[in-house]
């Protein structure tokens, strides 16, 4: 177990948040209302107070007001991370909007899907991206990110959405169908904003040092948690092992957040310099690896605080500075009520693994459902209850412990992938009859590598099926690995259909092929 008491962290110059989470508009209303001056955004090319963000964001909600914008629009939003994109989001909040957070590394039918499903008004795109997006919606109205203006003077019609007013559509792994839009209210950020503020200890001093995708949840609660605490956040386009931590030492970060493979890649480093570490006083992430630990904690000495969270359900289970252990996520520190079930529905004895069941015991905490999926909605929300389809147990101190997936999705690179929709592009590729995509344990980084199992025609090439991948899966979505079987193997149930996954070859085995071995790495 690590320590479990440290240093209590001042916090007490921070402006006061408005009563209860309204949502990040009524933060950012009252943050400029406050300290309008404070130091919030922050980035390699510049920074922005309180009231710059404010202002920019009013401007990008001017330009969209002019594009055609109105309340309860959705506007899809395909950007890499500036603090364009962020003012962006914003703007179409203020309009009364709902933002769609679309993946950047999207491409081929996994876009197209997305813009389809959610049938923008509008798409805002990074120029790089535009041609991307084109391809496959080249009949929607488009924006180029680098083209809105960011600095009208301009106010927004209308009055501040409620906490319970639709914000955000995120698209999520699906594991029955396509990807499915989970509908996320305002009140949901800032609740979400205020239990990390909470758990972090966090204060006007911090600096957030952000290396995940805006596109994900995360930047959804990582500005509103600045907002309500009056710190700041600093943010690069995406993480790089090489630049981390001269930027951790630029920014003076306090603090930043991780899946398990950056921690992994980070701990396969030479430890830092000094300088880097002057600040840093904790980091959250999600999984954490062995071997985190042993570089974090016991060599740099930097706490590790693990949590546990999914898009539509929020984060019910977080470890504090002062209440954690290693291996497990964390003890139930929110709003929520936590069962864990069987198959069948009926609660496991104590300690025993079963599938994790949440549901909140406040008002507009989690998601509302999924996006024109009232089937979906219905059979994830059953009475109440959000069905995780993780498995967990928890022990007879409170703490709980993650035990795999029972649900047909993959998680790699910080991304929850599609099974469904990752063997549909597989089963296009030339020489390939039908396939499966299944999950091999990366243990250094605690999450998955994908396996492809395909039954395929004779003279099928492993280097075009790499090829034809490439081409239409997002750089986290491409396998990993080959193995061919022949079509006997793949047994399917009889009553979806679905391939029986548990009879497939699983791990490594001697007929594995490497598909890094044939000059593709991912």
């Amino acid at each position: 177990m690590t320590p479990t008491t440290t240093a209590t962290h001042d916090h007490s110059s921070a402006p006061e948040p408005p009563r209860g989470e309204l949502g990040p508009l009524h933060d950012l209303a009252h943050a400029e209302a406050t300290a309008p001056d404070r130091p919030l955004l922050a980035w390699r090319e510049g920074e922005w107070t309180v009231a710059e963000f404010a202002a920019a964001a009013r401007s990008a909600a001017a330009e969209l007001h002019d594009a055609g914008v109105r309340a309860g629009d959705r506007v899809a939003l395909m950007a890499t991370n500036s603090a364009a994109s962020l003012a962006a989001t914003y703007g179409v909040w203020m309009l009364g909007a709902v933002e769609v957070a679309v993946n950047a590394e999207l491409k081929g039918p996994l876009l197209a899907h997305v813009l389809r499903d959610s049938a923008p008004a509008l798409l805002v795109v990074s120029a790089t991206l535009a041609d991307t997006a084109a391809l496959q919606a080249p009949q929607l109205s488009t924006l180029v990110l680098e083209e809105l203006r960011l600095d009208r003077s301009w106010t927004p019609p209308g009055t501040l959405p409620g906490p319970g007013d639709l914000a955000s559509l995120l698209y999520t792994s699906g594991t029955t169908g396509p990807s499915k839009g989970v509908m996320i209210p305002h009140g949901y950020f800032s609740y979400f904003a205020s239990v990390l503020a909470s758990v972090l200890e966090l204060g006007p001093d911090d600096t957030c040092y952000f290396t995940l995708p805006f596109f994900h949840v995360d930047a959804h609660i990582a500005v509103p948690t600045s907002l309500r605490r009056g710190s700041r956040m600093a943010f690069v386009e995406r993480f790089s092992v090489r630049r981390f931590w001269s930027d951790v030492e630029h920014f003076g970060a306090t603090w930043f957040g991780a899946v398990g493979s950056m921690l992994s890649a980070l701990a396969t480093q030479d430890a830092p310099p000094a300088a880097a570490l002057d600040r840093l006083r904790v980091i959250l992430a999600a999984p954490i690896p062995s071997d985190a630990y042993a570089f974090f904690e016991d060599t740099l000495q930097v706490p590790l605080l693990q949590m546990y969270g999914q898009t539509e359900a929020n984060g019910p289970i977080y470890s504090t500075l002062d209440r954690r252990r290693r291996g497990a996520m964390g003890w139930a520190r929110a709003d929520f009520d936590l069962r864990v079930v069987t198959v069948e529905g009926a609660d496991v004895e104590p300690g025993q693994v079963g599938e994790l069941l949440t549901r909140p015991r406040r008002e507009h905490i989690r998601a509302q459902g999924y996006w024109r999926a009232p089937e979906a909605t219905a059979t994830a929300f059953a009475d109440g209850w959000f069905r995780t389809g993780d498995l967990v147990r928890c022990d007879a101190d409170g703490f709980w412990y993650y035990a795999g997936r029972c649900s047909d999705s993959l998680r790699r690179r910080g991304e929850n992938i599609s099974a469904f929709e990752l063997e549909a592009v597989m089963r296009t590729a030339p020489g390939v009859r039908e396939c499966a995509a299944v999950a091999v344990r990366d243990e250094l980084g605690g999450e998955d590598d994908i396996k492809a199992v395909l039954v395929a025609s004779d003279g099928f090439d492993p280097g075009t099926f790499v090829a034809h991948c490439r081409a239409q899966l997002p750089r986290f979505a491409l396998p990993r690995y080959l193995e061919l079987v022949d079509e006997h193997r793949l047994v399917r149930g009889p009553g979806t259909g679905a391939v029986q996954k548990h009879l497939l070859p699983s791990g490594l085995t001697a007929a594995t092929v490497d598909l890094e071995d044939l000059g593709t790495p991912n």
